[in-house]
C-alpha cells in the first residue's frame, strides 16, 4: 500500500500543472540598430532572476531627467563575475553601454557596466549581447 501511495503522488505531482516562466529572445526586445550608452544615478536594483534589472536617472540634451530600465543576466551569471546585490547601491553612478528596446522606450539591454566614479568594470558581456 506504501509503494502505491507513493506512486500515486508521483504522478499527481508530474500530472499538476506547473507555471510556465517565458525567456524572450534578445532580438524580440532589443534593437542591436539602437546602440546606447548611459551614465547616470542609480535609483534602485532588482536582483532577480531571470534578469537582473538596474534602475537610473539620466539627463538628456536638454538636461531634463530620464529614468531608464536597464536589463542585466541572471544572478548567477552576475555573481560569477563578481558582482553581488552590495556591489550596486542608490546615488552610484554608472555607464552603461547596451541597445535599446525596439519600441522606442527607455528600456535597454546592458553589454557592459561601469562605476564612473573609480572607472571599475563591473560587468561586460563577452559578445557584447546578453540573451
Amino acid at each position: 500500500m506504501r509503494n502505491f501511495l507513493s506512486v500515486l503522488v508521483v504522478l499527481l505531482s508530474l500530472l499538476s500543472p506547473m507555471p510556465a516562466v517565458s525567456h524572450h529572445s534578445f532580438s524580440a526586445e532589443f534593437d542591436i540598430g539602437r546602440p546606447v550608452e548611459l551614465t547616470g544615478t542609480v535609483t534602485s536594483l532588482e536582483w532577480t532572476n531571470p534578469h537582473t534589472w538596474v534602475f537610473i536617472d539620466t539627463e538628456d540634451e536638454q538636461g531634463n531627467k530620464q529614468s531608464w530600465a536597464i536589463e542585466l543576466l541572471g544572478i548567477n551569471v552576475l555573481l560569477r563575475s563578481g558582482m553581488t546585490p552590495k556591489t550596486v547601491k542608490p546615488d552610484d553612478v554608472l555607464t552603461i553601454t547596451g541597445y535599446g528596446s525596439r519600441d522606442g522606450t527607455n528600456t535597454a539591454n546592458a553589454s557592459s557596466v561601469t562605476k564612473k566614479e573609480t572607472g571599475e568594470l563591473l560587468w561586460a558581456s563577452a559578445g557584447g549581447r546578453n540573451n
